[in-house]
C-alpha cells in the first residue's frame, strides 16, 4: 500500500485508548457481547491482519461486527488496505436471541455512522455453509467465529469455512474458557477447538486466564482437517446437527 500513516497520528491516541472509547459508548440494552479485554485483543488482531475482508460468524447484538468495522476503517484511512473494504457477518437469525423486538446486528446500526455501515453485510438467516457460495477458494485472510459454543458447532463452522480460508489466515475464537470461567455455562465448543489444535495459537499476553484466542491456518489444510475431525468425533456432541448440514459440509455423524 502507498502513503501508510502511522496510526496514532490518524487516531489522536493509542488503538487501545480508541478502542476504549468506542467500547464505552455502546448501547445500554446489549446483552452477551465481546468483554472490554477481548474487544481490544480483537481489534488489534483486526488491524494486524491488514486485509479487508473480514469475516464474522455469529452477528448477535452486531458490537463486534461494529468493533471489526472500526479496525477496517482505520486500517484503510492508514493506508493498509484499500477504501472498498468489507465486514461480512453472519447469523442464523435475523432477530436478536436475547430479545426478539430486536433486529440482529442492531449495535451495529446504533453505533456506527452510514458510511461505515455501507461497509456491512449482514447475512440473516444463514450460516457458516453459505460462505461457500460467497467466497472464493483461499479468499478469507480474517475469520471471527462467536456462534453456537455447544460442541461440534465451532468446529463444525471452521470445517465449513477451511475452503474458504487463505494460508496464513488468522481465525479468532471467542469463548474459548468460558465454562472455566462460568461454571453454569455449557458451551465446551470453543475450549475443546482452541485447546485441541496443534497449530500457531496467540492468546492475550496478561498472565490471566485468556476467553479469546487466535489460530493461523497452515499453508497445508489436510493435516488440519484430520486435527479438526479427531477434535469433532472426541467428545459428546451437545447439539443435535442435521444429516442435511453435515452432508453439505462432507463429514459424518459421530460414530455410537
Amino acid at each position: 500500500m502507498k502513503n501508510i500513516k502511522p496510526i496514532g497520528k490518524i487516531l489522536g491516541a493509542t488503538p487501545d485508548s480508541y478502542l476504549d472509547s468506542f467500547y464505552g459508548q455502546r448501547p445500554l440494552w446489549l446483552q452477551g457481547y465481546i468483554s472490554h479485554f477481548d474487544a481490544r485483543f480483537l481489534f488489534k488482531k483486526a488491524l494486524e491482519a491488514r486485509t479487508a475482508l473480514v469475516v464474522e460468524i455469529g452477528t448477535a447484538s452486531g458490537f463486534s461486527t461494529a468493533v471489526l468495522c472500526h479496525a477496517l476503517d482505520l486500517a484503510s484511512q492508514a493506508g493498509l488496505v484499500g477504501s472498498d473494504y468489507k465486514v461480512v457477518s453472519y447469523d442464523i437469525d435475523p432477530m436478536f436471541y436475547a430479545d426478539r423486538t430486536i433486529r440482529t446486528g442492531e449495535g451495529a446500526r446504533e453505533q456506527l455512522s452510514k458510511d461505515l455501515l455501507n461497509h456491512i453485510v449482514f447475512r440473516n438467516p444463514a450460516v457458516a455453509t453459505d460462505t461457500r457460495q460467497d467466497f472464493a477458494h483461499g479468499q478469507v485472510e480474517f475469520l471471527f467465529i462467536d456462534a453456537n459454543h455447544d460442541h461440534p458447532w465451532p468446529t463444525l463452522d471452521l470445517i465449513a469455512m477451511l475452503d474458504c480460508l487463505a494460508p496464513g489466515a488468522t481465525v479468532i475464537l471467542h469463548d474459548i474458557n468460558l465454562p472455566i470461567l462460568i461454571p453454569t455455562s455449557s458451551g465446551w465448543g470453543p475450549k475443546y477447538l482452541f485447546d485441541e489444535l496443534e497449530i500457531e495459537k496467540r492468546v492475550p499476553e496478561d498472565g490471566v486466564l485468556a476467553n479469546i484466542g487466535s489460530i493461523t491456518i497452515p499453508r497445508v489444510k489436510k493435516a488440519l482437517k484430520k486435527q479438526l475431525l479427531k477434535i469433532l468425533y472426541a467428545h459428546d456432541w451437545q447439539a443435535d446437527i442435521s444429516q442435511e448440514y453435515l452432508d453439505r459440509i462432507g463429514v459424518e455423524r459421530k460414530p455410537a
